[in-house]
């Protein structure tokens, strides 16, 4: 009995040692646009007794983001993440729970997080297995390979995809939409929508190059990554470009790109720069502009939590117009007289029961001025906001296909394939197709509702008829 005693005095020794030590992994969640996304913070504690940490978003295949500090005073606990352009602020229960927010860009979110063992940890990383995800022996070569930009400061990781056989192939690279995301697209456990979109296009006579985002991957992260925007990684795919004209399998004469979401933004800043892009592929490309885009997004998840629709769309033209005056005033003085003066006049217009089902606080106002900050801290977004499509794309002469998924609730396809189709048409390009595609979403998946949180419960990557379109509309254009 003696003995046993000790043991578990010893047990409970041992417990309250750990429960006193905020070093481990802690998991919590947060959710975009309607998804749930996991995330861990990693904490180490070095041999002077300050702190490390690294952040994991497992979902997005992305492990081991450099945490830039660690500081933790008492039970309070703050991480400055500068990849992300935010961090994490905690009280700590000194046992397994932290209670904190969340920040990245202008953004923040609530996040709670719990203190999970290795097993647990390692059991978020692993994939389900899709049935279209590429599985060995492939009919056409594969060859993983790496290049720098022109100046050296950036590092690139990549897989190169073609026929086999000695010739020249049509080839494209494919952009990634926002976030950082490996050359496979790997996100919604398991799913890798670029690796299976370059596998049906390797399969059907052409070469796809699909690249790591800066830090995914074999590619390196540059400086002042919290400041970057669309129009920096619009040179990474210029550099992308750059490799594949040294390469003696690929047909210089028809090169493009395919610009998933974000990309399908970027995809016509380099085809307006650069003459020797052959086609683009716009898959979801919000061409209506950000300011339109974004407030579109946020109309939904207001009726995803459970705002009428009328409502939402009476909310979603205001947020629209105000966010274009945030980028069009010249100082945030003039934005807050505007944009205040545009809220309550909007506000006036409205019957009470659209007011009450918004449930607008009664300092919505200060709200308004405080986005002034809050987007100009985060050049990302700012950019995102401020950036007119219609600049860019008026200058692309080549070939343009365009594909948004009639289920899309991230980019609506009757306003930006209707805009894509009347810049390009005005410019004067006269081979120019947009689809709207019955029954896909954001992805190409079929789906029910097309909303974010349908993407992990779908066991389809993209549709195969998303895939036959954009490979017959390629080899069309590449004869």
């Amino acid at each position: 009995m003696k003995k046993l005693i000790i043991v578990l005095t010893c047990l409970l020794l041992a417990a309250g040692v750990k429960a006193q030590d905020i070093t481990g992994s802690w998991l919590g969640s947060i959710s975009v646009g309607g998804t749930n996304l996991h995330l861990v913070l990693n904490i180490k504690k070095s041999a002077d007794s300050s702190y490390t940490s690294t952040l994991d978003s497992p979902d997005q295949k992305a492990f081991g983001i450099t945490c830039n500090k660690t500081f933790l005073k008492k039970d309070s606990l703050f991480i400055a993440i500068a990849t992300i352009g935010g961090g994490y602020a905690g009280v700590w229960d000194e046992k397994d729970g932290i209670n904190g927010i969340y920040k990245q860009g202008g953004g923040k979110i609530a996040l709670a997080l719990k203190r999970i063992s290795a097993a647990d940890k390692a059991d978020l990383g692993k994939d389900l297995v899709r049935p279209q995800t590429p599985k060995p022996p492939f009919p056409y070569y594969s060859e993983d390979v790496e290049y720098d930009n022109a100046n050296k400061s950036l590092h690139y990781g990549a897989t190169f995809t073609r026929p086999n056989g000695d010739g020249k192939y049509p080839a494209v690279i494919i952009i990634s939409g926002s976030g950082t995301q490996d050359r496979d697209g790997s996100m919604m456990k398991g799913h890798k929508p670029y690796w299976v979109l370059a596998d049906y296009l390797s399969r059907n006579g052409i070469a796809v190059l699909r690249v790591d985002d800066r830090g995914a991957g074999k590619s390196s992260l540059g400086d002042s990554i919290n400041r970057k925007t669309s129009l920096d990684f619009s040179y990474d795919v210029e550099a992308s470009l750059n490799y594949l004209e040294t390469r003696n399998d690929v047909d210089k004469k028809h090169l493009g790109l395919i610009g998933h979401s974000e990309g399908g933004m970027i995809a016509p800043m380099v085809a307006a720069r650069r003459k020797d892009v052959n086609f683009i592929v716009l898959w979801g490309g919000p061409e209506a502009g950000g300011a339109n885009v974004l407030a579109e997004q946020y109309a939904n998840t207001l009726v995803q939590q459970g705002v009428d629709t009328a409502s939402a769309n009476s909310y979603e033209k205001i947020y629209a117009q105000i966010l274009k005056m945030l980028v069009s005033s010249p100082d945030e003085k003039t934005f807050e007289t505007n944009a205040v003066t545009a809220f309550n006049a909007w506000k006036k217009m409205q019957p009470q029961q659209v007011l009450d089902a918004l449930n607008i606080p009664e300092d919505m106002t200060t709200k308004i001025v405080k986005l002034y900050g809050d987007i100009n801290n985060a050049p990302w977004i700012r950019f995102f906001v401020a950036y007119d499509p219609e600049k860019d794309l008026r200058k692309v002469k080549c070939p343009v296909l365009a594909v948004i998924g009639e289920k899309d609730t991230q980019v609506n396809a009757a306003e930006n394939l209707e805009a894509t189709k009347r810049i390009l048409t005005a410019a004067g390009n006269k081979n120019v197709e947009v689809k709207a595609l019955p029954g896909l979403n954001h992805l190409l998946q079929t789906a029910d509702t097309g909303q974010a949180d349908e993407y992990e419960n779908i066991q389809e990557t993209i549709s195969p008829m998303a895939l036959k379109i954009i490979s017959d509309w390629i080899k069309l254009h590449t004869k």
